[in-house]
């Protein structure tokens, strides 16, 4: 496939030796409202891109935070149908804001996405503006028909490594992606207080090593000075749970879209400044 938004997005982030920020938001939580008006913070903080999670009900990565949210979303309504019409309105400003060039991931687990079949999956995530696929539990032995239904329809498909995975699948799963490879900070769900000490950054180096694809890493990550130390290796940290957490804490004190929508684009801006000055390269 042509460079899509994404990988369009990496290059001019390379060019420039940079790092970013990839938030993620639960689509629906808070109301259709809320999630336009986070995203629109988002993009004005400087995300580099965003992954919006599809709701679902039985999420085996993730954790209390976003299996709340997922809850909230579903009893108000969201659906996979309701996600894209996010994603198109972001897109061409139906919502009353700027049409939107910032690249939209879509985060979802493969129940949900295997119902359509991945070919139509993959078309109305592309006809809708999205920009990408991130599925955790589609490993990359069983990752080939995803992977052609994205290229098919101009979406990049990412997978995911681990610690334990092998420098074997590390380089497999790099050459199945387009736009980034996904690195988990460590071992189970999301939420969880990531220590990146010197087997984390190891194992980020690891990765970094065997493959020039852009590198994200994410499961945890909250502060300024966790972002410093991811981006001193690779070129995105991706933020979720906390991010979630305070938007919705903001949405429920004041039941208003734009008080959500500040505490998504103040808190963004935060870990931002903790982005490294310059990446460090693998020995």
């Amino acid at each position: 496939m042509s460079a899509n938004r994404l990988e369009r997005a990496m290059t001019a982030l390379r060019a420039r030796d940079g790092r970013g920020v990839a938030p993620y938001v639960t689509a629906g939580d808070g109301g259709d409202a809320t999630t336009l008006a986070v995203l629109r913070a988002l993009e004005a903080a400087g995300a580099t891109c965003i992954e919006l999670g599809l709701p679902f009900s039985d999420p085996i990565a993730d954790g209390p935070v976003l299996q709340a949210a997922a809850e909230r979303a579903l009893r108000g309504g969201a659906s996979f149908a309701g996600a894209l019409e996010l994603i198109r309105a972001f897109r061409s400003g139906a919502d009353g804001g700027q049409p939107s060039e910032l690249p939209i991931l879509v985060f979802s687990y493969a129940n949900l996405l295997l119902r359509r079949g991945w070919d139509e999956t993959a078309r109305l995530v592309a006809d809708a503006g999205g920009d990408g696929l991130l599925v955790p539990d589609v490993p990359i032995e069983e990752g080939g028909a995803m992977r052609r239904a994205a290229l098919a329809h101009g979406l990049a498909p990412i997978f995911f490594v681990a610690p334990t995975t092998s420098d074997e699948r590390v380089r497999a799963a790099a050459e199945m992606s387009r736009g980034f490879l996904y690195a988990i900070g460590r071992f189970g769900v999301t939420g969880a207080h990531t220590e990146l000490d010197d087997k984390a950054l190891a194992f980020l180096r690891r990765v970094r090593s065997l493959t020039d694809l852009p590198l994200a890493l994410g499961f945890g990550i909250r502060t300024r000075a966790q972002v410093r130390a991811v981006t001193e290796v690779a070129d995105l940290a991706i933020v979720g749970s906390a991010l979630v957490q305070k938007v919705h804490e903001a949405f429920v004190a004041a039941d208003d879209p734009a008080d959500a929508a500040r505490a998504a684009r103040r808190y963004l801006e935060e870990l931002i400044e903790g982005v490294a000055p310059s990446r460090i390269d693998a020995p």
